[in-house]
């Protein structure tokens, strides 16, 4: 790696594109070390590994010391440790709290470390201090307040979409002063909706790859409707906001790209989950960037910023990143994921489509350790991969300079419109 290029990366101020923080760092939940660090993403190595589900939850709760939490979790945080989630984390506990290493020796000096950041701003320490954060876009629902001073928000369009239960259609009645009876009478409440969040973001979010396919095939109004009718009934909704619905494909084809039409008209961009799920478990063909081609092609002046490149899939979100002038790539999660990979995608993308096209990182974490950890590895990559195209004589150092802060930096100033954060 050349030493210029990453002292210069290292040393920027950065975007992070997608993060699921704790709004407030005052809603920060007090744990102890293990149970925080496995809220997310290590946890599903660890599983994979063979860790009980039972076992896991133990290790999660407050029954066990933390020395029992140890003996149990283990072997397999051993056999797990050099994955890009355990990575992050080994990192984390390095630079944030100086233990080199978790393991049976470190983990108690490490726990104490850890709950003394409950007594500091470990927000400011992590994200601006350490990570150079210049702030960070949280994915949200409904209009739950957040800190301005470390995030912009995506409003989430899920719930819009694909209503999962009674008391998601009374929050958007709520929300928009419409009371839901008729179709017409939903269509409506989603106008409002998302010209609510136009006024808060442009930015929104969609991450229903977890639940249905990406093939929003295109139905007509007419069986949406009929499938609205088979969703809510008569009305009954209003009473019962545990009755739970199931995902009706006429009706939430039909609501996606209505939604993406209302976007489209107010200059919005939409990020979207495309490739693996998170947890152990899920339909990962639901993913594949492809199911889009149709709705990039109806909706041109809409613009898609398509998360985590698409992994396994990144082949497929490349090209259409090349394809399509209104899509973009991003590679926030794919870093943790897997290092070798993000490194062998960037080094693709650089010569595949214009390199103004690509985010180049999102922590996408619930816990903020692991920010810090996620963005350590994102810089390294990408150095790497800057350093590496130099001494192919495909550009400059001042090149490969200028490419890493427009990755990291200008790219997702100039798509998101976060011009106010300069």
């Amino acid at each position: 790696m050349i030493n210029e290029i990453y002292e210069y990366i290292k040393g920027m101020q950065i975007i992070d594109t997608h993060e699921h923080l704790p709004a407030f760092e005052s809603e920060r939940e007090r744990h102890d070390v293990i149970s925080e660090y496995l809220r997310h993403y290590f946890s599903v190595d660890l599983i994979s590994a063979g860790l009980s589900r039972k076992d896991y939850e133990r290790l999660r709760g407050n029954e066990l010391g933390l020395m029992e939490k140890w003996n149990i979790v283990e072997k397999y945080w051993g056999a797990a440790r050099h994955t890009g989630y355990g990575q992050a984390l080994a990192i984390a506990a390095r630079d944030l709290y100086g233990v080199d290493g978790i393991n049976r020796d470190t983990i108690t000096a490490l726990n104490d470390a850890y709950l003394k950041s409950y007594e500091e701003e470990h927000y400011k320490k992590v994200l601006k201090d350490m990570s150079k954060i210049k702030v960070s876009i949280l994915d949200r629902e409904g209009d739950t307040p957040f800190d301005p001073d470390y995030f912009v928000v995506a409003n989430n369009i899920d719930f819009l979409v694909c209503p999962g239960c009674g008391s998601d259609i009374m929050v958007l009645e709520e929300q928009t002063g419409v009371s839901i009876n008729t179709f017409a009478d939903y269509l409506r409440a989603c106008e409002i909706r998302i010209e609510k969040h136009s006024r808060v973001s442009p930015i929104l979010k969609c991450a229903l790859a977890y639940y249905r396919s990406l093939d929003f095939a295109k139905t007509t109004k007419h069986e949406a409707e009929q499938g609205f009718k088979t969703l809510l009934g008569s009305g009954a909704h209003s009473r019962r906001p545990e009755q739970t619905y199931p995902v009706i494909p006429q009706f939430s084809n039909y609501l996606f790209r209505y939604i993406t039409g209302l976007a489209q008209e107010k200059g919005m961009i939409m990020q979207i989950h495309t490739g693996i799920q998170e947890g152990n478990g899920n339909t990962l063909t639901n993913s594949k960037p492809t199911h889009l081609n149709e709705i990039f092609l109806e909706y041109p002046r809409m613009r898609f910023d398509l998360f985590h490149t698409g992994y396994p899939y990144h082949l497929e979100l490349g090209v259409l990143c090349k394809m399509f002038p209104n899509v973009y790539a991003d590679m926030c999660w794919v870093h943790i994921i897997s290092p070798v990979a993000a490194r062998n995608i960037l080094s693709e993308w650089l010569e595949l489509f214009p390199y103004t096209k690509i985010n180049g990182f999102g922590g996408d974490y619930c816990l903020v350790d692991g920010v810090y950890g996620h963005q350590y590895l994102a810089r390294r990559n990408i150095a790497a991969v800057l350093s590496e195209k130099v001494e192919d004589g495909l550009f400059s150092v001042e090149e490969a300079c200028r490419i890493g802060k427009a990755i990291l930096h200008d790219n997702p100033v100039r798509i998101f419109g976060l011009d106010c954060w300069n």
